[in-house]
């Protein structure tokens, strides 16, 4: 679970080797109390570009309760060398009437309505701290396509908000080599860029928030190893040809194979942006591999329509899946042992970073280049533990 922003978590009773999933919590992390906050109800006019869109400084949602008002836990693994932490506003300040412009991948999937209930989280915290109110608030919208592959959806979505002159642009990129005319907008008008999730190297952006995506896919194929005993063919089912998230996750699950089991072999690469759908790409692989016996999934998309696709092909009732991202059928499926587990990213605290990174960088504090909110595998014994739960959003 993938431009301009790059990130991700997920964890099970064996703790991964990879420092990117670490989750320990250090003493510069603000403690908060567990919960997940239902987010703020969107906007009901669709934007001019065909997506849809929320803005924090005009929806109105009804107070909530004490009871009802429950906080995300923001988690942001603490890495040597990290010039600040994101996990909290303490400290930070903002002119009045600020407006952050986030533009998403899509607007559908759970993984970026988590990123956004993250997001709006720290406009809150920001503007409850500094005393904020009314058109005193920083702002902030939220737009993209509704769904992931829809590239001019979201360049015509960054183009308008560049018109409109934000103090700071967030954004995850579709296309890595889609948006440089933006970029250089951006830059032109300066007006700082932070990565969500995926985006790509540049000068022109100021920071990424999101995981270590080769590593992510390096634990992938540790853990599909493990399922099939460490021998046969495999399977990798990508969300996207050219998205860094996708390109990054396919090469470390690649390069763990070919480096560390010589028993496995990958029979196939499909990619979800394709013309043919994940059913149809899946029927042709298993017509001429017949003895796959394992599949990685690259994103909860890709993870969902692979479940769908498997209950009508036969013989494969003993395929091991691999997943990312942890959407409701994903989750269902572990927990009822038909998924055998998923690298899971916490898009609650990426969308918390985000802001906390635009913020700095629109007051020329120090930012990190690379803010890395980590990642956890997710198994049937695991997926439930009370510590994990931020990593679940389905």
């Amino acid at each position: 679970m993938a431009g301009l922003l790059v990130f991700s978590g997920t964890g099970c009773a064996k703790v991964s080797t990879s420092s990117a999933s670490s989750t320990a919590v250090t003493s510069q992390e603000s403690e908060q109390e567990e919960v997940k906050e239902d987010s703020a109800q969107d906007a009901s006019d669709a934007s001019s570009t065909g997506g849809t869109s929320f803005d924090s400084s005009v929806t109105e949602t009804p107070t909530p309760t004490e009871a009802e008002k429950k906080r995300i836990e923001i988690s942001i693994p603490w890495k040597e060398g990290m010039q600040s932490t994101y996990d909290t506003m303490e400290g930070l300040t903002m002119e009045k009437g600020s407006y952050i412009a986030v533009v998403a991948k899509d607007l559908s999937s759970g993984y970026w309505k988590a990123v956004k209930q993250g997001a709006e989280q720290a406009i809150e915290d920001l503007n409850t701290q500094l005393g904020y109110t009314g058109s005193e608030k920083v702002r902030m919208t939220f737009e993209g396509p509704d769904k992931e592959n829809d590239i001019d959806t979201q360049i015509n979505t960054i183009d308008a908000v560049l018109q409109e002159n934000p103090t700071v642009l967030c954004l995850g990129i579709i296309d890595m080599q889609s948006c440089q005319a933006q970029l250089e907008s951006a830059a032109e008008n300066e007006i700082p860029t932070i990565i969500v999730d995926s985006g790509l190297q540049s000068d022109l952006i100021t920071a990424t928030c999101g995981i270590d995506n080769s590593a992510a896919g390096r634990e992938a194929a540790v853990r599909l190893c493990q399922a099939i005993g460490d021998a046969g063919e495999v399977v990798i089912v990508a969300h996207q040809y050219n998205t860094q998230t996708s390109m990054e996750r396919v090469e470390g699950f690649q390069k763990e194979i070919e480096e560390n089991h010589p028993n496995v072999s990958i029979a196939q690469i499909n990619y979800g942006d394709g013309e043919d759908s994940v059913a149809e790409m899946l029927q042709n692989t298993f017509a001429a591999h017949p003895g796959v016996t394992g599949i990685f999934c690259t994103n909860e998309v890709m993870g969902e329509e692979t479940l769908a696709a498997l209950k009508g092909i036969e013989n494969t009732d003993q395929v091991k899946l691999v997943g990312f991202d942890s959407g409701t059928d994903q989750v269902k499926a572990v927990r009822e042992g038909k998924e055998y587990g998923l690298i899971s990213q916490n898009p609650y605290s990426l969308g918390y970073a985000a802001i906390v990174a635009a913020v700095r960088a629109a007051t020329d504090l120090p930012v990190d280049s690379f803010v890395d909110t980590g990642y956890q595998w997710l198994d049937q014994e695991t997926i439930d533990l009370e510590e994990n739960q931020k990593y679940i959003y389905e």
